[in-house]
């Protein structure tokens, strides 16, 4: 046994109703390279076949336990309560773990003992196992006091020493999203070095049907969260100092989540707060306010992020009226920007049916050489179709 195989990892997986998918999630924890582990299965009450799911798995290293509904973070900290390793790390029931995710994070943490949480990159999918946008990329912070802008992590991408876990304490059960970032926030502030693996080792699930409630409980649970750490009497000057960014950033995420259902109002006054509190998002020409709206379209809960931008620019506070004004040509370069990257990918159709929606937003695109040529080999690749 090597060095790295002598340490413990305990993978816990919280149970709500996703039996459909648990037995993949279990199978990509059990089928990791690194085998020294264990895995506990934490039942928060299901009245689906999740029993069963669990139960038929012949392996040792495999806990089934069952609770009265806690919530997410109840169902984890129960693992954590019964769980031996040496390491922790967590991943929910529909997603799953790339084969090497454990033998790369245990690594880097036994090669850099100064590190208390480890990380990696992740892949978004659907729910028929399809990746769906731009991997899960972000490195963390640079600075401790940069988590207050936002959570750039996947909770799957990750690996704690459980003594930094029983250091800063469990999740925070009063919340119901963002309860991994309040964790990994307490990590930051109370010193843990954290690391960063340039490299997938999870694949995090979206389910597109159920983004409205999230969203809008993702919401909530974000002004939760800073407030809860802005109300610490013990928080130095230097996370201070972060505040005004922290709540523009949240009221920009919620202002974005609004759009996505559709709650115009409530979208157009968590952008005017975000911009009162950061006005360098309006400066030159809104160059930064453009950046961060290409960013969120281009999430993977937006099937449609050409026509998730047109919403946000058709109906923008009366204040962006130069947005508002130059929409056309702004959903034009985005439209082409798509149509070059789906030719990238080699999706054919769907470039050429984006370069198209570009040159009828802007019509002097057309003659530009390069989506001409796009274009022309489209339409050949279709015709050999």
């Amino acid at each position: 046994m090597t060095t790295m195989e002598k340490s413990l990892v305990s993978i816990i997986i919280p149970a709500y109703n996703q039996a459909q998918y648990l037995g993949k999630a279990i199978q990509s924890a059990l089928g990791q390279t690194y085998s020294h582990l264990e895995v506990l299965v934490v039942d928060d009450g299901s009245t689906d076949d999740t029993p069963g799911v669990a139960q038929s798995f012949n392996d040792p290293r495999l806990r089934y336990i069952h609770q009265q509904n806690r919530g997410l973070s109840g169902a984890r900290n129960t693992g954590i309560e019964h769980s031996l390793g040496e390491y922790l790390t967590y991943l929910d029931a529909d997603d799953l773990f790339l084969p090497d995710k454990l033998a790369t994070l245990v690594s880097a943490l036994q090669e850099q003992p100064h590190l208390g949480f480890v990380a990696g990159q992740a892949i978004p999918i659907d729910e028929h196992d399809r990746q769906v946008g731009a991997v899960f990329a972000s490195p963390v912070p640079g600075k401790p006091e940069e988590w207050l802008l936002g959570n750039p992590l996947h909770v799957g991408s990750v690996l704690v020493r459980r003594e930094w876990q029983e250091r800063v304490g469990r999740f925070d059960e009063t919340l119901r999203s963002y309860e991994d970032w309040d964790m990994w926030l307490r990590l930051a502030l109370d010193g843990c070095r954290m690391g960063w693996v340039a490299q997938p080792v999870a694949y995090y699930r979206f389910h597109r049907q159920q983004m409205t409630r999230i969203g809008q409980q993702m919401t909530q649970a974000t002004f939760a969260v800073l407030d809860k750490l802005f109300s610490r009497s013990d928080l130095p000057a230097s996370w201070l100092a972060y505040k005004d960014l922290a709540y523009s950033n949240a009221h920009l995420r919620a202002a974005m989540q609004a759009y996505h259902h559709l709650d115009y109002a409530q979208a157009q006054d968590h952008l005017r707060t975000a911009i009162r509190l950061q006005p360098e998002l309006v400066e030159n020409h809104s160059q930064e306010l453009i950046k961060r709206l290409n960013a969120f379209a281009l999430s993977p809960k937006n099937p449609e992020p050409l026509g998730f931008l047109e919403n946000i620019y058709s109906h923008l506070p009366s204040e962006l009226g130069e947005l508002h004004r130059n929409r056309a040509k702004l959903l034009a370069g985005n439209a082409i920007q798509y149509g070059f990257e789906a030719y990238r990918l080699e999706r054919s159709r769907a470039a050429r049916d984006y370069l198209w929606q570009g040159i009828r937003l802007r019509p002097a695109w057309l003659l530009n050489r390069g989506v001409l040529s796009v274009l022309l080999r489209t339409a050949l690749a279709n015709n050999k179709s």
